[in-house]
């Protein structure tokens, strides 16, 4: 099988599954990020097998740069364990219970200072 080809049904078997789920779960929105976005044909795929269900776009229009997905997400999660947030929930990744990711352990002797209460919500700013 020539290389095009085994390409060409890699991606089409990307795009069906990505919108097959997106039909089970009722997905109105799906807000794309990483190297995906790069590839026109995989995005060309995902809109029409969409088309009239949901919309897609991508996170640089909600001004998060699509190849900082990554960063965005660590320090996301390091904002979550900083605060004794919960990174992880049973209602988004399937955990048992939801968790606090990681932990915090000082460099030297230290006195923990006491936690301010956890914050209630966190707007980005681009």
């Amino acid at each position: 099988m020539a290389a095009d080809d085994v390409l060409a049904t890699l991606t089409e078997l990307t795009a069906r599954t990505v919108a097959g789920a997106c039909d089970r779960h009722r997905v109105t929105e799906v807000v794309a990020a990483g190297g995906g976005v790069r590839n026109p044909t995989l995005r060309a795929r995902l809109a029409a097998l969409g088309a009239g269900r949901w919309r897609l776009r991508t996170t640089d229009e909600l001004g998060v740069p699509a190849q900082a997905k990554e960063a965005y997400a660590f320090a996301l999660l390091g904002w979550l364990s900083w605060h004794g947030l919960p990174g992880a929930v049973p209602s988004v990744t399937g955990a048992s219970r939801a968790a606090v990711l990681g932990s915090w352990t000082p460099a030297g002797p230290s006195v923990a200072a006491p936690r301010p209460p956890a914050p209630r919500r966190l707007v980005v700013d681009a």
